[in-house]
């Protein structure tokens, strides 16, 4: 793909995740992650490690914005982010010892689970 296809496909994905993001709280994983393995063919890591890294500037933006409007909870938001440190870090250490293969697989299970949760609820 060309170098300028190549970085306006990653602006459009940067827009689609800020904005999902900011609708839905989701962004990085479920958008985010698949539009750089499907459209620009990243490895799922690098696609993973990506995104996490992209993500705290919407998550640095999204928060900015929503405690501008007093809908953020910090004590909430410590008490869920601390501790998702550590699954962040217990997850790489995971995902570093399966396949890609593997990786994918599992991701389009558990966003099939989700999603069938979500329209039983």
């Amino acid at each position: 793909m060309p170098r300028h296809r190549t970085l306006l496909a990653l602006g459009g994905i940067g827009v689609a995740s800020g904005f999902l993001s900011a609708l839905f709280g989701v962004g990085g994983g479920i958008v985010v992650v698949p539009l750089l393995v499907l459209l620009l063919g990243f490895d799922p890591r690098v696609a993973t490690a990506t995104s996490l890294a992209a993500i705290l500037v919407t998550a640095i933006a999204g928060a900015t914005s929503f405690s501008l409007l007093e809908h953020v909870d910090w004590d909430a938001a410590a008490l869920v982010g601390v501790p998702a440190l550590l699954g962040s870090v217990a997850g790489v250490r995971v995902q570093q010892r399966v396949t890609s293969r593997a990786l994918t697989l599992s991701f389009a299970v558990f966003l099939v689970a989700v999603a069938v949760v979500l329209v039983l609820e």
